[in-house]
Parts: C-alpha cells; structure tokens; sequence
C-alpha cells in the first residue's frame, strides 16, 4: 500500500471549522482529522477507531514484520473484553479486525501504545505532505499528541449542562433522545426500546451523538480518553452511569474496554 493511500484511511475527514476573525491560517485544511481550536490547538473531530489502528499495524507489518517486538508491542489486548456481558468472546475475536466495527473506537489499548501511535502519525503527516508538495501550507513546527487536562476540560465546558436526553430546547424530531453514549442507571447501558435509547450497549461509532460547538464528537461517553497526564483518562464511557461526574479525571495503568484516545495537534510558532 502506497503512503498517499495509507494516509489517507488513517484519519477521517475533517469538517471545516473556522474561528475568530482576521487572516490567522486555518491549518485544518492540511493537517487531516482535526478542527482548530485556536492559533496552536487543532482537536481531533473523532476518537481514533479500529480503522485507524489496524492501518497503523499493517505500517509496521510491511516495515518490521508480524514477528517483530515493535509490532507485537502495538496490538491492543482483546481481552479486556472478558467480563463485559454474553458475548465477551465475540467481541475478543471480532471487535478489532471485523469490517462492521471499523468506525468504532479503539480500545485495548495503553497510554504509552496511543502516544506512540501520536509520533507515528506525526511522522506519516509529514511524509505524506512532502510527497504530494504541500509541506509548505502545513505550519512550519507541529506535532500530534495527546491532549493535557485543561485542553479536554476546553472540549468539555460546552457540553457540561446539557441534559442527557434532548428535551423542550432541541427540535423535535430529537426529544427524548441521548445526547451522549452513557448508561441510564448502574443497570441499564441501553435505555427502552423508544427514542430515549442511546442506541449502544458498549461503543458505538466515533461519529454517533451530538459534537460539541467545536465539530468533536463524543468528548462525553462512548469510551474514556487518555490524556497526556500520566496514567490518566477522562470523559466517562458506554459504562459510565449518566449521572456521574464525567469531567473528573480517572487513573488507570493498565488498558480496558472502556478506555480509547484521540490526538490534538500542537502547533507551534512559524519561524521567521
């Protein structure tokens, strides 16, 4: 598979967002998968999926080989799908690879594995930009990574008083519906059978619900996010009960079901 095609299955397209005023660069028209925030901040829209990843095993399959440390190093572990419901072995053999759950979110996977993935996608920006001659409308200093904290708790401050079903302020057609992939109650992870279903009993698609005033999808529930902080995650998942505080950052050393990531861009000054 060449670069260009591999490249460009490794993010989703982006919508175009553009804020503030003035002739500031909008450099989301060049840096894929991302919306700008402000000057030095681009979001990633969605949380990186199985698609995603799988495209960044096959990288280091054709580099490295299947049987190599750094490849083995990089497979999620399926099994933290054991203990989740009926189906645990289903999802173990089929959540990663299987062609219906390419647009889901990756999990299974550590905070060290997702920032390898975020240099890895540095590098292949780059390489991809240089090929087809358009370094030059990239910033001249950039670098994808996860977020910190603050910079979620950004993506967050718009979505923190919303209710969790859409009620007399959303049109009409959306009433009664989840705004977020989140459990109704300790019990209950899919709601009744009518619109007040989120329509998921574990992750659903990294575009479901309802973006942010931002375009970026699922900041709250579907899966937890990891963030630059070490051992830290945030945002609540499919597992999360709705009435729980979901901004309130969690630790965790070790990979689960319920926790994936997304990347931010950092841009940084153009030299003179």
């Amino acid at each position: 598979m060449s670069t260009t095609r591999l490249y460009y299955l490794l993010v989703p397209v982006s919508l175009i967002f553009i804020f503030g005023k003035g002739k500031e660069p909008d450099y989301s028209k060049v840096l894929p998968g991302v919306v700008k925030v402000s000057s030095s901040l681009y979001y990633d829209q969605t949380e990186i999926t199985n698609l995603n990843w799988n495209e960044y095993l096959h990288w280091i399959a054709e580099k490295s080989g299947r049987k190599s440390a750094e490849y083995q190093d990089a497979l999620p572990d399926t099994n933290v799908w054991g203990g989740n419901g009926c189906c645990d072995s289903v999802m173990m053999n089929l959540y990663l690879r299987h062609p219906e759950f390419r647009d889901y979110p990756v999990v299974g996977v550590t905070q060290t594995q997702a920032m390898r993935y975020c240099a890895w996608r540095t590098d292949r920006v780059k390489e991809n930009l240089a090929a087809n001659k358009k370094e030059k409308k990239a910033p001249a200093q950039y670098l994808y990574r996860l977020p910190s904290i603050e910079e979620w708790q950004l993506m967050y401050a718009d979505l923190e008083q919303l209710p969790f079903l859409f009620g007399d302020e959303g049109k009409s057609k959306y009433r009664g519906m989840a705004r977020f992939n989140l459990k109704r109650d300790p019990i209950d992870k899919m709601g009744v059978a009518s619109t007040s279903n989120d329509g998921a009993d574990i992750t659903a698609p990294v575009k479901s619900y309802w973006p942010n005033q931002y375009g970026v999808y699922n900041i709250v529930g579907n899966v937890s996010e990891w963030v630059q902080e070490e051992n830290m995650h945030v945002g609540g998942s499919w597992n999360t009960d709705k009435d729980e505080d979901s901004s309130i950052p969690q630790l965790s050393e070790s990979a689960s079901s319920k926790i994936g990531f997304r990347c931010v861009c950092e841009v940084m000054q153009d030299e003179s």
